[in-house]
């Protein structure tokens, strides 16, 4: 048995070899981020790699690209591209003195995206998104969106695609009486969503649904 399991994985990894294409760094892209770890459980590390491109986009900086790459004997194969889910180098509003906040890391086999929106110097959006491979594709799993106004409001929305859960939490502060607004209040619930997102076509933040029974609404 151990040797048809080892048989079946050489295989799997020589069409996978033959199929992925060389990975060639994209001419007039400039890399600004890389890490590794495993993506499909086979115990070897991918490559993960965020290029900014040549094309700027107005005030927003040039967009971004994203490549995943897998090792096989020795050599780096494109598995995916993604030009979508990476903002764009300089969209993070008031972020001059912070610098653009971009992290990407990957833990329990997803890739998990890290970015932030500075409103003002007070007022931050904070995405955090969660890719996983599965059935044959690249699928956003997870989302969490904290909205935060230093001595103010702090709104937090939490999805998980997989079982459709959706945590709201709405909490405030008021840093010179040290006392709360109004409440904190939280919603749990269910939402139907029709499909798991794909990470193509996905971007961060652009996303609004109605929260059912309330004229409130949550982001991913």
């Amino acid at each position: 048995m151990k040797k048809i399991f080892i048989l079946l994985l050489f295989i799997s990894i020589k069409t996978t070899a033959q199929t992925l294409p060389d990975f060639v760094s994209p001419a007039g892209r400039t890399k600004v981020f890389e890490t590794r770890g495993d993506l499909d459980k086979d115990g070897i590390d991918e490559v993960i790699m965020a290029f900014n491109t040549n094309k700027k986009i107005d005030r927003t900086g040039y967009s971004r690209e994203l490549y995943i790459c897998k090792i096989i004997g020795g050599k780096l194969k494109l598995w995916k591209k993604n030009t979508s889910v990476l903002w764009n180098s300089e969209d993070c509003g008031f972020c001059t003195d912070n610098g653009i906040d971009l992290s990407i890391v990957v833990k329990n086999n997803t890739i998990i995206i890290q970015q932030t929106f500075w409103h003002n110097t007070r007022h931050t959006s904070k995405h955090k998104n969660i890719y996983r491979y599965q059935n044959n594709d690249w699928f956003l799993i997870g989302s969490t969106y904290n909205d935060d106004y230093n001595c103010g409001f702090h709104h937090t929305y939490d999805i998980n695609f997989s079982t459709k859960q959706i945590h709201v939490n709405y909490d405030n502060e008021d840093c010179e009486d040290s006392v709360q607004l109004y409440p904190a209040t939280e919603k749990n619930f269910k939402y139907p969503f029709k499909s798991v997102p794909k990470m193509d076509g996905f971007t961060p933040g652009k996303n609004e649904i109605k929260i059912p029974n309330s004229d409130q609404f949550f982001y991913y």
